[in-house]
């Protein structure tokens, strides 16, 4: 017997609107479930004024470490080269400073909130001390060699990261959960990482 579940897909065209996804060909035999083919294609868009796409550098700032000030500060995100691709856009850490550098979402955390985003390559994924302490909680990103899907969640006082819609363990580098953060994509010196969408929902949307 052959169950194929249809989830309708949506137009997105606000935060508040579901992503599309789409899951295909689920086998039933004698209580054993086999997937054959799973897509997760989740299509998600940044909407500013009237243009909605998958990445926009407005939203964006690159901070690079400061040795004097000991601190991540803010670079502009010309520090790294941006190139839009067919399905992604590519970013590349070119600014030549410490080991690696922060593409971060500077967006204002107040509450709960969910940023979802498609991505392939980077070195870590998480939150940064918004003064730009070296503080961090975050995933690794070395092993992803392929799109997946990011979710970074706070409800109350738990935080925690998804890939692919599975708990990741987050690394806890001197992170104050007191003080303000952002959301940061940190890439090293030289490599790239691709976005392929993003989007985030807070509890005031």
């Amino acid at each position: 017997m052959k169950i194929t579940p249809t989830i309708r897909n949506h137009q997105l065209d606000d935060w508040r609107r579901p992503a599309r996804q789409t899951i295909a060909s689920v086998e039933v035999n004698d209580m054993r479930v086999t997937i054959n083919t799973l897509i997760f294609s989740i299509i998600l868009t940044v909407t500013v004024g009237t243009h909605a796409q998958s990445f926009d550098k407005a939203d964006w700032n690159v901070r690079c470490w400061d040795s004097n000030k000991r601190l991540w500060v803010d670079s502009g995100v010309g520090k790294m080269t941006i190139t839009s691709e067919k399905d992604a856009t590519k970013i590349t850490n070119t600014s030549g400073i410490h080991r690696h550098a922060h593409l971060v979402f500077p967006v204002r955390l107040a509450g709960d909130f969910t940023f979802t985003i498609e991505l392939e390559g980077g070195y870590e994924l998480g939150f940064l001390n918004r003064e730009g302490k070296d503080e961090m909680l975050y995933v690794e990103l070395a092993e992803s060699k392929k799109f997946e899907v990011y979710e970074l969640n706070r409800k109350g006082t738990r935080f925690e990261i998804k890939r692919s819609g599975r708990v990741r363990p987050l690394v806890h580098f001197r992170f104050d959960y007191s003080e303000d953060f952002l959301i940061t994509l940190a890439i090293k010196d030289g490599e790239s990482a691709r976005v392929h969408s993003y989007a985030f929902k807070d509890s005031a949307r």
